[in-house]
Parts: structure tokens; C-alpha cells; sequence
């Protein structure tokens, strides 16, 4: 080794004890080299002329030789030509400068690439002249790989969360609540918040705070580090009745949550369950019209046959006029019912509606008949008709709607028999007529108005409604051209709107 670097001077401090040696005899030449041997920097010496003096294990290990091999020997007898001249030109900047510098750099040494952060500094002797300069030289490779690595994990993590279907956040508990660290598009639109507004705020400062990290929830998963995973149902105020699968994973301090909207998902099961009942309600209704319409065909006959024998008989007039209304009225309801067995069998086998023009007050007046018996004690009827053309429809199936829509306006009355129902027509927009069907009842609430139509759906009592009624009346309605819909406030009442179209006006063929 050629020159050591000169020991350093003490620094002033209060004088030795009197059994400890001079300054003088301090190892301190011993201690420097002991250090720089275990220290993984590279330490190093060189003289003016850019001959290593001295350097450690680590150095020597960063340029590939052995140290032997090292000392005496500038840079550009043991490393390649650009690498050698970035050295020596930051050796020449130190020495100029006479005072330590720091810098990155990134060399080619020993077969590999290398980023070292490097300090250099110039030696003086005791009388300040410059001899030389010393090295101090950190090798950051792995930590810019590392660097590097992390910075393409955060990417790509952002880039999937971005991409991904589901909505993702990472909260972290802190002691005033859950704070937002991260949220991607899907968490934005949940939240209705961006993600540069929404990160670095308080969970609990959103409205659907609960349904995406439940504080308690998240300390219980916390405590136990098991990963929870859960279906939710939730009720929003525009968007209606919506599914999520919610799922919650530790790690750290920090929490991950995956909401996944899984509410096409659960109407589509929802749907197919639908159908299938709705398919074996067809065969039940197929297989009771068929038993049905030949006891009926029985009834029909026999009432034929007891109107002919009567006009046999003589009886009085007044006796006769009385029985022949009856069996008349009879042979109306046998052939009313024929005709809503026919329209069940229709129905079932999912075969065209046929229509045809229909006075719509005559089929309002039959169905009010026929649950005349339910409403007359529970309230009044009052019909506001207006002058209305025939509309194109099937008279059974029309009297279908309207007698479930006044059953159920019947049953919305209260039981004192204070309440009204209000049967109204008029021509609306030139090519339909609106009936309205009003209650003053209790009204229905706003989660089941959206349902009122779904097949099965029935807030009545086991046993006391199928929740097919005004389903049916709707499919109907729909069948016919026309459409089917409800508006109620609770306590006030409810109002259902059918709109039917006009029947065309015949011609005549002579014309």
C-alpha cells in the first residue's frame, strides 16, 4: 500500500484522565482500517496521480481484482474506458473544488450495472497541502431495483384496480374512523366521489359508509386475521333495490374491501325461478280450465233445458218473468265463466289475444257487479264517465283487470265503510282512453310500489293473496297494446291508470 490516509486530528475536549495513554498513542490508524473492512461501502484512497493507496474488501469486490491487484493502479488500468473517465473526472471536480462532493452514478463494474451514490473528499497534511483524496462509495443497486420493483407493483396494482369490474378501496384504522387511502373508478361511482376529492378523508364522512366497511365489522377481522365475505342487500334511493358481494382482507394496519354488483346476477336468478313457477302455474291453470269447462258445459245445458220445461209450464206471469230473469242471469255468469276458462286456457298455452271493439262503461258496470257484494260495506262507489269511444280489447280479459284493481281498492278501504272508490274515464291524447281506478285506502309504501307488478309478490297474509292478481292484469294490459301503471301516497290513497286504445273505425266496403 502506497499511503495511508493521515490520522485525524483530535478533536479539543476536556483533558485525559491520568491513568489513560497520550492522544498520541491511540490506535487510530488500526481503528480506520477495522472499520472499513466491515463496512459493505466501498473505501478507498488515492494519491494525486490517481493511484489507489488504499481500499477495502468491499471496493475491491465491486471492481472484481484483488486488492493486491487494486493498489498502485489508476481506474483506466481496471475498469473499461467510460466508466474510467466518469471516475477520474469526478476525482479531478473533488481536487478542484478542495472540499467534499457527493453524486449519483451509474457505472458498468465487475459484469454488472451499478448506481452508486459516491462522496469524495481531498487528504491534507498537517500543513494543509493537498496529497491526495479519499472515497466513500455506496452501492444502491438492489435498492433501485427494489425502488424500481415497488414503483412497477404500484402501477400495475393501480392499473388492474382501475380495470377491475368491482369496486376496491383500502381504509386504514386510525382513532377518528376509517380513512380512505385508495379507491379505483368503481369505488368513485359508489362513493359518487373522485378518488383525489375522496382519498385522505374519513370513511364515515359518505353516506354508504356501512355498507362498505362497517368499523366494528373491520376490527372483528382485524382481531381474528380471517378474510370476510358476505352477500349484502341494499335499498338506494335512485337506483333502487341492488345486490353486492362484499368481501374484507387485512393486511397491516390497512384494510382491503371488494365490492362486487351483483345485482343483475340475482335478478337474472331471480327471473328463472320466476319462470319456472310462472311455467307450472301454466300447467296447473291448463289442467283446471280442462276440468273446469266440462262440468260447465253441464251447467250451460241444463239451463237451457230448465228454460225451455218453464216455458211449458203454466205459471203465472209474474212467477215466470221472475224465474226466467234468474235462469237468465245464471246463463250470463255460466257463459262469463266459460269465457274466463277459455281466456285461462289462452293464457296457458300462450296463444294470441283476439280483440275486438268493446264498450269499456259495459265491462267497467259488470265487473263492479260482480264484487258488488265486497264494496258495498266498506265504502261508496262513484262513477265519473266520460264520453268515450269503444276500445279494441277482449271483454273477459277486461273484466279480469278491472275486477283484481277494484278488489284490491276494496281491500285499501278502511273496515268503518267511510271510503270511496272513484271509477273515471276520459279520451286521452286523441287515440286512447284512460280509466282511472281511485282509492281513498292506506296507500302503499314506496319500496313495494316499484314491485307492485312482479309476479308472486303480495303483501297480504298467507293464504289471502298469490301476488298473481295485478301481475296478471299487467301482462294482460301489455297483451292488449295497452299499459298498466300506479301512483299512491300512504294514507292518502292510490291511483291505478289503464290506458287502452281507441278501436279503429269500421268502413264500408262499398266505399
Amino acid at each position: 500500500m502506497a499511503e495511508h490516509p493521515p490520522a485525524p486530528r483530535e478533536a479539543p475536549g476536556p483533558a485525559p484522565a491520568p491513568d489513560s495513554p497520550p492522544a498520541s498513542e491511540l490506535p487510530y490508524r488500526d481503528l480506520f482500517l477495522a472499520l472499513a473492512e466491515e463496512l459493505p461501502d466501498a473505501v478507498f484512497t488515492k494519491d494525486l496521480q490517481g493511484r489507489y493507496t488504499f481500499i477495502n474488501s468491499a471496493g475491491a469486490r465491486f471492481i472484481g481484482r484483488p486488492v493486491e491487484e487494486i493498489i498502485g493502479r489508476r481506474d483506466s488500468e481496471l475498469m473499461g474506458p467510460e466508466e474510467a473517465q466518469s471516475t477520474m473526472e469526478f476525482d479531478r471536480q473533488t481536487l478542484l473544488a478542495g472540499r467534499t462532493l457527493r453524486a449519483e452514478m451509474s457505472e458498468w463494474m465487475a459484469g454488472s450495472q451499478r448506481e452508486w451514490l459516491s462522496t469524495k473528499g481531498v487528504l491534507r497534511r498537517p500543513d494543509g497541502q493537498v496529497v491526495g483524496l479519499f472515497g466513500i462509495s455506496r452501492d444502491m443497486s438492489a435498492q433501485r431495483r427494489s425502488e424500481a420493483a415497488r414503483n412497477q407493483s404500484e402501477a400495475l396494482f393501480r392499473a388492474a384496480t382501475r380495470s377491475s369490474f368491482d369496486a376496491f378501496f383500502i381504509v386504514r384504522e386510525e382513532a377518528e374512523g376509517l380513512r380512505l387511502l385508495h379507491l379505483n373508478p368503481h369505488a368513485e361511482a359508489l362513493l359518487e366521489c373522485e378518488a383525489r376529492a375522496a382519498e385522505g378523508r374519513l370513511l364515515s364522512e359518505f353516506p354508504l359508509a356501512d355498507l362498505v366497511a362497517p368499523r366494528a365489522l373491520c376490527r372483528e377481522v382485524w382481531r381474528t386475521g380471517r378474510p370476510h365475505d358476505e352477500e349484502l342487500k341494499q335499498e338506494h334511493p335512485r337506483h333502487g333495490r341492488r345486490w353486492f358481494r362484499r368481501q374484507l382482507n387485512a393486511v397491516g394496519d390497512c384494510m382491503a374491501v371488494m365490492m362486487r354488483d351483483i345485482t343483475e346476477h340475482r335478478e337474472n336468478e331471480l327471473r328463472l325461478r320466476l319462470n319456472e313457477r310462472m311455467a307450472a302455474v301454466g300447467v296447473l291453470a291448463s289442467g283446471v280450465a280442462h276440468e273446469i269447462n266440462n262440468p260447465l258445459a253441464f251447467v250451460l245445458s241444463n239451463i237451457c233445458y230448465i228454460g225451455k220445461e218453464l216455458r211449458r209450464l203454466k205459471l203465472a206471469p209474474d212467477e215466470l218473468g221472475e224465474m226466467m230473469e234468474a235462469i237468465s242471469d245464471a246463463r250470463d255468469g255460466a257463459e262469463r265463466m266459460s269465457g274466463i276458462v277459455q281466456s285461462l286456457r289462452s293464457l296457458a298455452r300462450g296463444d294470441a289475444i283476439s280483440t275486438r271493439p268493446v264498450d269499456l262503461h259495459e265491462v267497467l258496470d259488470n265487473s263492479v257487479q260482480l264484487i258488488w257484494g265486497r264494496l258495498r260495506s266498506r265504502g261508496r262507489l262513484v262513477r265519473d264517465y266520460g264520453e268515450v269511444p269503444q276500445v279494441l280489447g277482449n271483454s273477459v280479459q277486461l273484466s279480469q283487470v278491472f275486477v283484481n284493481l277494484l278488489v284490491n281498492a276494496t281491500q285499501a278501504l278502511p273496515e268503518t265503510g267511510a271510503g270511496e272508490i272513484r271509477l273515471m274515464t276520459r279520451v286521452h291524447n286523441g287515440s286512447w282512453v284512460l280509466v282511472e281506478v281511485q282509492d281513498t285506502g292506506c296507500g302503499i309504501p314506496p319500496e313495494n310500489l316499484e314491485r307492485i307488478f312482479e309476479p308472486f309478490f303480495t303483501t297480504k297474509p298467507v293464504g289471502e293473496g298469490s301476488g298473481l292478481g295485478l301481475s296478471i292484469s299487467h301482462d294482460i294490459t301489455r297483451g292488449l297494446g295497452g299499459e298498466l301503471s300506479v301512483s299512491s301516497t300512504q294514507g292518502v290513497g292510490t291511483t291505478f291508470r289503464v290506458l287502452l286504445p281507441i278501436a279503429p273505425e269500421e268502413t264500408d266496403p262499398a266505399t
